[in-house]
């Protein structure tokens, strides 16, 4: 099974910590091929600082809106929010499309900052229509989408218990394709890429979207103990 009891998010954001002094990886599972190790942690941590590149391109004093996604669960223990009352989510709420409706709100409240929502593709789909608002009132705003093809919380959750997943992919639009069609600069990025791609999006006034085609991995729930 991989890293147990203590494979949860505050071990694997110290582990990654201790080993990098970056925010904690996204590549953790403990299903079939799980890291079985520190080693397998580094290597990890290698490929993968999605969130410490987050955190490098987004200036210390704008908010964040998290939606419910793979790349928030990390958020909500490893993100360095930096400022009081600048990191938002719908945590345990299910508030699946919270993030981009929420961070419009806060551009109409301080248009002085920029502000970042983060969706994965599934969340994203809630919000779509809400581009419309973005554009007609030049908010600033710069959404960011992990596109990993589906519901991925729940496919991490249902091929641990079950060996695999059940209808958790999804037909989805090209994100970059539908934002411009809004008239909102859309950008398609990588992983290595994405801290530039994000701080340029932050930079440039008015609302953008930069999608994140990447499959991200959970580590495992922290209310489970040993059978």
């Amino acid at each position: 099974m991989g890293l147990r009891v203590e494979n949860n998010a505050g071990f694997a954001a110290d582990a990654y910590g201790r080993i990098t002094g970056e925010a904690a990886p996204l590549f953790l599972s403990t299903g079939p091929g799980a890291l079985t190790s520190l080693a397998a942690l580094q290597e990890a941590a290698a490929s993968a600082p999605v969130l410490a590149s987050v955190r490098r391109a987004l200036p210390a004093d704008s908010p964040s809106f998290w939606d419910m996604t793979i790349l928030a669960y990390w958020a909500w223990s490893a993100f360095d929010a930096k400022s009081p009352n600048t990191m938002h989510s719908a945590q345990g709420a299910g508030g699946l499309g919270y993030g981009f409706p929420a961070a419009l709100g806060a551009a109409v409240a301080d248009p002085t900052r920029p502000v970042l929502a983060v969706s994965g593709d599934g969340g994203a789909l809630y919000s779509v229509a809400v581009l419309a608002t973005a554009r007609q009132y030049d908010l600033n705003v710069t959404w960011l989408i992990v596109d990993d093809g589906g519901y991925g919380i729940l496919r991490e959750y249902m091929t641990d218990a079950f060996g695999q997943a059940t209808a958790t992919e999804l037909t989805r639009p090209d994100y970059v394709a539908l934002a411009e069609s809004f008239g909102v600069p859309g950008v398609r990025t990588t992983p290595e890429t994405l801290e530039r791609d994000l701080s340029r999006a932050l930079t440039e006034p008015g609302p953008s979207v930069v999608v994140l085609p990447a499959v991200l991995r959970m580590f495992a729930p922290t209310h489970l103990g040993d059978a």
